[in-house]
């Protein structure tokens, strides 16, 4: 029995500008997750801050705000996730992601433009094969003296990341299994 794999580093995918006429876009594709409030890392750099103190800082305040902000949508620790559509160095392009869900939207249904409001649907680059969204690679984050990526301190002090598409990550239950500081539930 075979099972489907994420594509392998190094595919390449050919798409063209919907809206403009473009020469063919040659690259490899792969899924940004930034959990929101992750962008607190932007204000310092791993020698400032180690991934465990903004991982306490972030939970401080994000872990429980989704449940605070729509109470009927996220249960206590649960955090949405955005993801966008970019290359393995996060240069050239950068769309948010089609199929992602946002709940938010639930209550207030709204258009949001995507990779696919501006882009064709992406090919296979030798086989014309058409992407399959759940399998493009998540890219790592990191949050040490070798990467300081964005929301980078989360995946380095948990050694988790999110599934392709993944809508929320239950920061109780992440941080709980890699024995990480968690703030006392209050009841809301």
């Amino acid at each position: 029995m075979t099972t489907t794999q994420p594509y392998p580093p190094g595919t390449k995918w050919t798409w063209t500008g919907r809206q403009y006429r473009t020469p063919p876009f040659i690259e490899e594709l792969v899924l940004h997750w930034e959990p929101n409030g992750s962008p607190l890392s932007d204000d310092y750099l791993p020698e400032e801050a180690d991934a465990l103190e903004l991982w306490r800082r972030w939970v401080d305040e994000c872990a429980d705000r989704a449940h605070w902000d729509w109470p009927a949508l996220y249960r206590p620790g649960e955090v949405p996730i955005l993801w966008s559509v970019t290359t393995p160095r996060v240069v050239g392009v950068f769309e948010l992601a089609p199929h992602a869900v946002d709940r938010r939207g639930a209550a207030a249904p709204r258009i949001r433009e995507n990779f696919l409001t501006h882009y064709t649907d992406p090919v296979h680059a030798e086989t014309g094969e058409r992407l399959n969204w759940a399998r493009l690679p998540v890219l790592d984050r990191g949050w040490s003296s070798e990467h300081a990526n964005k929301g980078g301190f989360i995946q380095e002090a948990t050694g988790w990341k999110p599934s392709p598409l993944q809508e929320v990550m239950d920061v109780r239950q992440i941080g709980a299994a890699a024995g990480l500081y968690l703030p006392e539930l209050v009841a809301g």
